[in-house]
Protein backbone atom coordinates (compact mmCIF):
# COMPACT_ATOMS: atom_id res chain seq x y z
CA UNK A 1 0.00 0.00 0.00
CA UNK A 2 1.31 3.64 -0.97
CA UNK A 3 1.64 5.93 2.10
CA UNK A 4 0.79 9.73 1.69
CA UNK A 5 2.08 11.76 4.02
CA UNK A 6 0.47 15.24 4.48
CA UNK A 7 -2.25 14.40 1.96
CA UNK A 8 -6.03 14.65 3.13
CA UNK A 9 -8.40 12.25 1.26
CA UNK A 10 -12.04 12.09 1.88
CA UNK A 11 -14.72 9.72 2.19
CA UNK A 12 -18.39 10.29 2.56
CA UNK A 13 -21.80 8.60 3.15
CA UNK A 14 -24.89 9.48 2.57
CA UNK A 15 -27.97 9.88 4.91
CA UNK A 16 -30.41 9.21 4.12
CA UNK A 17 -31.40 8.59 0.42
CA UNK A 18 -34.80 8.83 -0.35
CA UNK A 19 -36.15 7.16 -3.80
CA UNK A 20 -38.81 8.58 -5.06
CA UNK A 21 -41.08 5.41 -4.50
CA UNK A 22 -40.55 5.89 -0.86
CA UNK A 23 -40.91 9.67 -0.06
CA UNK A 24 -45.04 8.89 0.18
CA UNK A 25 -44.43 5.86 2.21
CA UNK A 26 -41.88 7.84 4.25
CA UNK A 27 -44.22 10.42 5.29
CA UNK A 28 -47.57 7.90 5.74
CA UNK A 29 -44.71 5.56 8.14
CA UNK A 30 -43.10 8.56 10.09
CA UNK A 31 -44.85 7.58 13.25
CA UNK A 32 -44.01 3.97 12.58
CA UNK A 33 -40.15 5.30 12.32
CA UNK A 34 -38.85 3.81 9.07
CA UNK A 35 -35.99 5.77 7.62
CA UNK A 36 -33.52 4.38 5.28
CA UNK A 37 -29.39 5.56 5.55
CA UNK A 38 -27.45 4.71 2.32
CA UNK A 39 -23.62 4.24 1.59
CA UNK A 40 -22.50 6.61 -0.29
CA UNK A 41 -20.40 6.04 -3.73
CA UNK A 42 -16.72 6.00 -2.43
CA UNK A 43 -14.52 9.13 -4.50
CA UNK A 44 -11.35 8.15 -6.79
CA UNK A 45 -9.29 9.51 -4.04
CA UNK A 46 -10.06 6.59 -1.76
CA UNK A 47 -9.15 4.18 -4.62
CA UNK A 48 -5.64 2.88 -2.22
CA UNK A 49 -7.70 2.84 0.58
CA UNK A 50 -10.30 0.14 2.21
CA UNK A 51 -13.89 1.19 2.76
CA UNK A 52 -16.24 -0.84 5.02
CA UNK A 53 -19.20 -1.67 2.41
CA UNK A 54 -22.02 -4.19 2.94
CA UNK A 55 -20.22 -6.09 -0.29
CA UNK A 56 -17.04 -6.59 1.94
CA UNK A 57 -18.97 -7.13 5.49
CA UNK A 58 -18.06 -11.01 5.94
CA UNK A 59 -14.11 -9.42 5.92
CA UNK A 60 -12.95 -7.56 9.34
CA UNK A 61 -11.84 -4.02 8.87
CA UNK A 62 -11.14 -3.23 12.02
CA UNK A 63 -7.34 -3.24 11.31
CA UNK A 64 -5.12 -2.83 14.41
CA UNK A 65 -3.14 0.44 14.93
CA UNK A 66 -0.54 0.55 18.33
CA UNK A 67 -2.14 4.08 18.76
CA UNK A 68 -5.48 1.97 19.65
CA UNK A 69 -7.11 1.48 23.01
CA UNK A 70 -5.65 4.57 24.77
CA UNK A 71 -9.40 4.94 26.23
CA UNK A 72 -10.67 8.02 27.29
CA UNK A 73 -14.30 6.87 27.77
CA UNK A 74 -16.15 5.15 30.61
CA UNK A 75 -16.30 1.63 29.94
CA UNK A 76 -18.59 -0.41 31.84
CA UNK A 77 -18.86 -4.17 32.99
CA UNK A 78 -20.99 -4.69 29.42
CA UNK A 79 -19.21 -2.35 27.14
CA UNK A 80 -15.76 -4.30 28.55
CA UNK A 81 -17.56 -7.73 27.71
CA UNK A 82 -18.50 -5.95 24.07
CA UNK A 83 -14.80 -5.19 23.29
CA UNK A 84 -13.61 -8.87 24.90
CA UNK A 85 -10.83 -6.54 26.06
CA UNK A 86 -10.24 -8.62 29.61
CA UNK A 87 -9.64 -11.66 27.62
CA UNK A 88 -5.83 -11.95 27.59
CA UNK A 89 -5.81 -15.10 25.28
CA UNK A 90 -7.10 -12.93 22.03
CA UNK A 91 -4.46 -10.97 20.70
CA UNK A 92 -6.22 -8.88 18.28
CA UNK A 93 -9.43 -7.76 20.62
CA UNK A 94 -11.12 -5.16 21.02
CA UNK A 95 -11.10 -5.62 16.71
CA UNK A 96 -12.23 -9.04 16.01
CA UNK A 97 -15.03 -8.23 18.91
CA UNK A 98 -15.97 -4.85 17.23
CA UNK A 99 -15.95 -6.81 13.39
CA UNK A 100 -18.32 -9.58 15.56
CA UNK A 101 -20.71 -6.63 17.31
CA UNK A 102 -21.48 -5.70 13.78
CA UNK A 103 -19.85 -2.15 13.31
CA UNK A 104 -17.98 -1.31 11.01
CA UNK A 105 -15.61 1.78 10.50
CA UNK A 106 -16.19 4.50 8.06
CA UNK A 107 -12.26 3.94 6.49
CA UNK A 108 -10.41 1.46 6.77
CA UNK A 109 -6.04 0.86 5.87
CA UNK A 110 -3.98 -1.62 6.47
CA UNK A 111 -2.37 0.42 9.00
CA UNK A 112 -5.76 1.14 11.20
CA UNK A 113 -9.31 2.63 10.54
CA UNK A 114 -9.52 6.58 10.07
CA UNK A 115 -10.06 8.24 13.70
CA UNK A 116 -9.28 11.54 15.46
CA UNK A 117 -6.36 11.86 17.71
CA UNK A 118 -7.69 12.01 21.68
CA UNK A 119 -5.14 14.75 22.35
CA UNK A 120 -6.71 17.59 20.76
CA UNK A 121 -10.30 19.60 20.80
CA UNK A 122 -12.59 19.02 17.69
CA UNK A 123 -14.05 22.32 17.15
CA UNK A 124 -18.27 21.68 15.71
CA UNK A 125 -19.64 24.68 14.44
CA UNK A 126 -23.45 25.14 12.46
CA UNK A 127 -24.02 26.71 9.81
CA UNK A 128 -27.86 27.63 8.73
CA UNK A 129 -29.36 28.94 5.11
CA UNK A 130 -30.84 31.67 6.17
CA UNK A 131 -34.27 30.67 5.13
CA UNK A 132 -34.95 27.90 7.44
CA UNK A 133 -36.69 28.44 10.76
CA UNK A 134 -35.94 26.84 14.08
CA UNK A 135 -32.33 28.48 13.91
CA UNK A 136 -31.81 29.04 17.73
CA UNK A 137 -33.78 25.34 18.46
CA UNK A 138 -31.73 23.23 16.27
CA UNK A 139 -28.58 25.16 17.08
CA UNK A 140 -29.37 23.69 20.96
CA UNK A 141 -29.77 20.48 19.60
CA UNK A 142 -26.81 20.12 17.99
CA UNK A 143 -24.86 21.50 21.00
CA UNK A 144 -26.51 18.26 22.96
CA UNK A 145 -25.91 15.55 20.66
CA UNK A 146 -22.22 16.49 20.55
CA UNK A 147 -21.86 16.66 24.15
CA UNK A 148 -23.69 12.92 24.08
CA UNK A 149 -21.01 11.89 21.14
CA UNK A 150 -17.88 13.44 23.49
CA UNK A 151 -19.21 11.69 26.25
CA UNK A 152 -19.54 8.67 24.86
CA UNK A 153 -16.26 9.15 22.16
CA UNK A 154 -13.83 10.62 25.41
CA UNK A 155 -13.13 13.32 22.65
CA UNK A 156 -13.20 16.76 23.42
CA UNK A 157 -15.79 18.72 21.63
CA UNK A 158 -15.95 22.52 21.73
CA UNK A 159 -19.36 23.84 20.36
CA UNK A 160 -19.17 27.58 18.71
CA UNK A 161 -21.24 29.90 20.92
CA UNK A 162 -23.39 30.87 18.14
CA UNK A 163 -24.34 29.69 14.71
CA UNK A 164 -23.79 31.53 10.96
CA UNK A 165 -26.41 32.15 8.23
CA UNK A 166 -25.90 32.10 4.71
CA UNK A 167 -28.05 33.43 2.34
CA UNK A 168 -28.14 30.16 0.15
CA UNK A 169 -25.98 27.08 0.13
CA UNK A 170 -24.84 26.26 -2.91
CA UNK A 171 -23.02 23.16 -4.53
CA UNK A 172 -19.81 24.95 -3.69
CA UNK A 173 -19.95 24.43 -0.20
CA UNK A 174 -18.30 25.72 2.92
CA UNK A 175 -15.29 23.58 3.81
CA UNK A 176 -14.55 22.74 7.13
CA UNK A 177 -11.61 24.38 9.33
CA UNK A 178 -8.82 21.65 10.07
CA UNK A 179 -9.14 19.62 13.42
CA UNK A 180 -13.07 20.97 13.48
CA UNK A 181 -16.37 19.27 12.35
CA UNK A 182 -18.90 21.35 9.85
CA UNK A 183 -23.00 20.66 10.13
CA UNK A 184 -24.94 22.69 7.52
CA UNK A 185 -28.24 23.09 7.57
CA UNK A 186 -30.21 23.59 4.17
CA UNK A 187 -33.25 24.37 3.03
CA UNK A 188 -35.45 21.32 1.44
CA UNK A 189 -34.89 22.12 -2.07
CA UNK A 190 -31.14 22.84 -1.94
CA UNK A 191 -29.19 22.05 -4.90
CA UNK A 192 -26.65 20.87 -2.23
CA UNK A 193 -28.49 17.59 -2.17
CA UNK A 194 -30.04 15.69 -4.44
CA UNK A 195 -33.99 15.63 -3.70
CA UNK A 196 -33.59 12.01 -2.92
CA UNK A 197 -31.14 12.93 0.36
CA UNK A 198 -31.90 14.27 3.56
CA UNK A 199 -28.43 14.83 4.35
CA UNK A 200 -24.61 13.61 3.70
CA UNK A 201 -21.71 12.96 5.74
CA UNK A 202 -18.01 13.76 4.03
CA UNK A 203 -14.95 12.85 6.42
CA UNK A 204 -11.45 14.19 5.42
CA UNK A 205 -8.39 11.81 6.71
CA UNK A 206 -4.50 12.46 6.39
CA UNK A 207 -2.23 8.65 6.52
CA UNK A 208 0.93 10.56 8.81
CA UNK A 209 4.40 9.18 8.41
CA UNK A 210 4.20 6.02 10.49
CA UNK A 211 1.11 5.04 8.52
CA UNK A 212 -1.86 5.93 11.04
CA UNK A 213 -4.81 6.83 9.39
CA UNK A 214 -5.81 10.45 11.14
CA UNK A 215 -9.38 12.16 10.54
CA UNK A 216 -8.60 16.13 10.06
CA UNK A 217 -12.02 17.32 9.36
CA UNK A 218 -15.86 16.59 8.48
CA UNK A 219 -18.66 18.23 6.91
CA UNK A 220 -22.37 17.42 8.03
CA UNK A 221 -24.94 18.23 5.43
CA UNK A 222 -28.71 18.23 6.70
CA UNK A 223 -31.68 18.68 5.41
CA UNK A 224 -34.54 20.51 7.00
CA UNK A 225 -36.69 17.78 5.39
CA UNK A 226 -35.76 15.81 8.37
CA UNK A 227 -37.31 18.60 10.92
CA UNK A 228 -40.40 18.03 8.65
CA UNK A 229 -40.25 14.08 8.89
CA UNK A 230 -39.27 13.98 12.87
CA UNK A 231 -39.84 15.30 16.27
CA UNK A 232 -37.53 15.82 18.99
CA UNK A 233 -37.08 13.04 21.65
CA UNK A 234 -34.05 11.25 23.34
CA UNK A 235 -30.84 11.62 21.93
CA UNK A 236 -29.94 8.16 20.56
CA UNK A 237 -33.20 6.83 21.15
CA UNK A 238 -35.91 6.19 18.56
CA UNK A 239 -36.65 7.59 15.43
CA UNK A 240 -35.92 11.69 15.88
CA UNK A 241 -34.24 14.82 15.28
CA UNK A 242 -31.30 14.19 17.66
CA UNK A 243 -31.25 10.75 16.74
CA UNK A 244 -30.69 11.22 13.37
CA UNK A 245 -28.25 14.24 14.12
CA UNK A 246 -26.27 11.85 16.25
CA UNK A 247 -26.19 8.98 13.48
CA UNK A 248 -24.03 11.58 11.01
CA UNK A 249 -22.13 13.37 13.91
CA UNK A 250 -20.99 9.41 15.14
CA UNK A 251 -19.69 8.82 11.47
CA UNK A 252 -17.89 12.16 11.46
CA UNK A 253 -15.65 10.43 14.66
CA UNK A 254 -15.33 7.80 11.54
CA UNK A 255 -17.54 4.73 12.90
CA UNK A 256 -19.75 3.42 9.60
CA UNK A 257 -22.87 1.32 9.68
CA UNK A 258 -24.07 -1.11 12.13
CA UNK A 259 -25.79 -4.59 11.15
CA UNK A 260 -27.79 -4.77 14.24
CA UNK A 261 -31.28 -4.02 13.46
CA UNK A 262 -32.32 -2.02 16.30
CA UNK A 263 -28.63 0.20 16.63
CA UNK A 264 -29.12 3.99 15.63
CA UNK A 265 -26.17 3.12 13.42
CA UNK A 266 -27.87 0.84 11.52
CA UNK A 267 -29.51 1.73 7.77
CA UNK A 268 -32.83 1.63 8.69
CA UNK A 269 -33.78 4.14 11.90
CA UNK A 270 -36.78 2.69 13.49
CA UNK A 271 -39.04 3.74 16.62
CA UNK A 272 -37.44 0.96 18.34
CA UNK A 273 -34.00 1.98 17.49
CA UNK A 274 -31.32 2.67 20.58
CA UNK A 275 -27.48 2.55 21.30
CA UNK A 276 -26.60 -0.62 21.38
CA UNK A 277 -23.69 -2.01 23.71
CA UNK A 278 -21.86 -2.52 20.18
CA UNK A 279 -23.03 0.98 19.31
CA UNK A 280 -21.21 2.63 22.74
CA UNK A 281 -18.39 0.26 22.41
CA UNK A 282 -17.50 1.49 18.52
CA UNK A 283 -17.72 5.20 19.52
CA UNK A 284 -15.33 4.45 22.98
CA UNK A 285 -13.08 3.03 20.57
CA UNK A 286 -13.37 5.84 18.23
CA UNK A 287 -11.68 8.05 21.16
CA UNK A 288 -9.42 5.73 21.82
CA UNK A 289 -6.63 7.42 19.35
CA UNK A 290 -3.20 8.62 21.16
CA UNK A 291 -1.77 11.28 19.32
Amino acid sequence: MMIYANCERMVSQQLPRVGATRVSTLLAIATVGFISFSQANIPETTQNLTVHLEENSLENSWTKNLRDTNWRAYLSPEVKNTLNIENTNASLNPYIALHNSGATPMVSTENGVALWGNCRTINVSTVFESSLTQKNELFDVVDGVAEVVSSYTGLQMSNSSNYKSLEKVHTNLPSPEKGSILIIWVSRNSEALSSQQLGTTEVWHTIESDGTPTITRARILLSEKIVERYDTGLIGRDDNIETAIMHELVHAVGIGHSTHKNSFMHTELADETFATSADIAAMAFAGSRSC
